[in-house]
């Protein structure tokens, strides 16, 4: 094998499989970087045997077509380190010599027959829609998701689709985000399936779709398997099997108060008295007057914190005391200048509309 490429679309297909290699594993060969060269293009895959990925180069001189297989780490960081604009690589057996400028580095890879092909799925119920889309719903959802391996029925985040439109949800038990995309106006027939997708999963797929935010990408969804395909790209996992509560139960219908409040003034003050809360029990309470809301936070031995400030405020109003770091942690994907907030006491949720699409349903703490 042997072949003429562009460093940089390189480096950038490395950067992305290389990030599916496993730190350990009980089998070595998974830690290797499989690259085949055919026609004028150069495909790169890895795989941990649960999550597995690949990314096609199509501006590629291949002057002989070929495989090799080489280590994930050594590879991707040479690349990385060169300055030259292209890279000449080619094989001999089992070593790669790889020349750039005046550089030439020699890698002992293995046998690409060894290294296992996990298949992708071709049927199934499959979806389509802007990249960029379906990025920004999985950065407002993937941060609620439970981060406790123990918690497997809501370790991942759920992609939920029916009548035409899909919901992705995520939760941790005290906090719940959801957003949702009607998919009718993207063509075709749209399926309805439920499935949960590993938050590892979610966090490599922005890797996949490269700079590329006005891509398409089509989701494909079988009983344990999905499928992210890109024009040049696809990134295939393993599902979570189990069963994702009912989140929609949790959504309140009504509310005794509602406050309209500014997201950088609510951000920025809910940060300045979060300081002043601290230990196991991280909170700033909230009191909602008339037309005043005012935030307060005590750390024993360290100090109090109080800010006031105006707001809209309608209803019955009173006291709730949040984890600032729930609070801070939505704001900071919220798309609305001006966000809402319906809550009843301390004992029900609170539904905070952070866009129009976008719905964040967090639980106060009671008995602060």
């Amino acid at each position: 094998m042997k072949i003429l490429c562009d460093r940089h679309q390189l480096s950038d297909a490395l950067s992305f499989v290389a990030g599916l290699v496993p730190l350990k594993t009980t089998k070595p060969i998974l830690q290797n970087v499989l690259l085949e060269a055919t026609g004028d293009s150069l495909t790169l895959s890895a795989t941990d045997n649960e999550i597995s990925g690949s990314v096609v180069l199509e501006t590629v001189k291949v002057h002989q077509p070929g495989s090799m297989l080489l280590p994930a780490k050594q590879i991707t960081a040479l690349v990385r380190e060169l300055s030259e604009p292209t890279v000449t690589m080619r094989s001999t057996e089992l070593r790669c010599t790889i020349e750039s400028g005046g550089g030439s580095f020699v890698l002992v890879g293995d046998e690409p027959e060894r290294f296992p092909r996990p298949a992708s799925p071709e049927h199934g119920h499959s979806i389509r829609l802007p990249a960029a889309r379906l990025l920004d719903m999985v950065r407002k959802t993937m941060f609620a998701a439970a981060k406790e391996e123990s918690r497997y029925t809501i370790n991942g985040v759920l992609f939920d689709c029916r009548e035409a439109c899909l919901r992705v949800v995520a939760t941790d038990g005290r906090r719940l985000a959801l957003t949702y995309e009607n998919l009718d106006g993207h063509g075709g027939q749209v399926p309805e399936f439920k499935a949960v997708i590993p938050i590892r999963t979610l966090q490599l797929l922005g890797k996949a779709i490269h700079d590329d935010s006005q891509a398409e990408v089509t989701v494909t969804f079988t009983e344990n398997q999905v499928a992210f395909r890109f024009e040049t790209s696809l990134l295939v996992s393993q599902l979570l099997e189990c069963n994702f509560p009912d989140y929609e139960v949790v959504i309140p219908k009504a509310a005794d108060t509602t406050c309209e409040i500014s997201r950088d003034l609510l951000e920025r003050n809910v940060r300045k008295v979060a300081i002043l809360s601290s230990g196991d029990m991280r909170l700033v309470q909230m009191n909602f007057g008339s037309q005043t809301l005012e935030m307060s936070a005590e750390s024993t031995g360290v100090g109090r914190a109080e800010q006031v400030m105006d707001v809209d405020v309608r209803g019955a109003g009173g006291s709730l005391s949040f984890n600032p770091d729930f609070v801070l942690e939505a704001l900071k994907v919220c798309d609305l200048e001006q966000l809402r907030l319906d809550m009843g006491d301390d004992s029900t949720p609170v539904k905070m509309t952070l866009g129009e699409s976008f719905t964040y349903i967090l639980m106060p703490i009671s008995g602060s």
